[in-house]
């Protein structure tokens, strides 16, 4: 064998060793600071459970540092209210967006009565044009031209995401969506619209027809400080979900829109009456 083929082999070989030790250094790094930042997270929730938030704050910071959600929001909570630390609105607002932009809902709920104590004469003028949109889920409702209109993540089941928002603010105003279950061969008239209401766990559901179909209206409050008004009906297609969902601090100012948006929708095929 030449000799630089054998000094390669060498090398190599070393170099594989070195990558390994590099690559199990870096997964021993890695569960050490998850498993000190599970530790660190307990002992900060132990701590606030009696009450001694002083103590647990700089361990919340060293979880919120490293992407806890739940930490993030505990800290924006106490920043808030000015428990165990000064009050901080700004730094408050920063921990509660970042928990929520990380999934956290409660985070939302915060952020909105933040945003209503600091405009509690916000009256917002709503004065909303209407397109009629035909949608390719087999439905038609109409949509808000001044919302800011949001592509699907699957166009097979959900369509006319829209949202109405304040200076670009990621917590919006209201929202609306449709959804459908698709169900297969054209059984949809065997499905109990009063079952699907009770799967979704919700508040208060009545039967209701909007105009143009027969369905059931639910209400509920969601844990990001929202009211949700959903209308469910069916169709050969399946089980149309639409949804409307507005912060609750200005459900009053968006009634006449819920509404509009709730009575535009209609199947486009419909289960034939017996």
């Amino acid at each position: 064998m030449a000799i630089n083929k054998i000094f390669r082999e060498m090398f190599n070989e070393q170099k594989r060793k070195n990558e390994l030790e590099q690559q199990k250094e870096i997964i021993r790094r890695a569960l050490e600071d998850q498993g000190n930042m599970v530790n660190d997270y307990d002992r900060a929730m132990d701590l606030l459970e009696i009450e001694a938030y002083e103590d647990a704050i700089p361990l919340l910071i060293k979880c919120a540092e490293k992407n806890n959600a739940s930490a993030q929001y505990e800290l924006g909570r106490l920043l808030k209210e000015g428990i165990g630390t000064e009050i901080n609105k700004e730094i408050s607002k920063e921990y509660l967006m970042k928990s929520y932009k990380n999934g956290y809902k409660k985070s939302g709920a915060l952020l909105r009565e933040m945003r209503h104590e600091e405009n509690e004469n916000f009256d917002k003028i709503v004065d909303t044009e209407y397109e009629t949109i035909i949608s390719d889920l087999g439905y038609k409702i109409d949509m808000p031209k001044n919302w800011v209109k949001l592509e699907s993540k699957n166009k097979h089941c959900f369509d006319t995401i829209a949202i109405d928002v304040v200076d670009g603010d990621v917590i919006f105003n209201i929202k609306m969506q449709v959804f459908l279950i698709e169900i297969p061969e054209n059984m949809s008239f065997c499905v109990d619209l009063d079952r699907v209401a009770n799967n979704m766990g919700c508040i208060e559901s009545v039967s209701f027809n909007n105009g143009n179909c027969n369905g059931k209206l639910i209400c509920g409050e969601g844990l990001d400080g929202t009211c949700n008004y959903l209308f469910i009906s069916k169709g050969m297609r399946g089980v149309y979900d639409v949804r409307v969902i507005v912060d609750k601090y200005l459900d009053p100012i968006y009634e006449e829109v819920i509404d509009h948006i709730i009575y535009s929708f209609d199947i486009l095929d419909k289960i034939p009456e017996k």
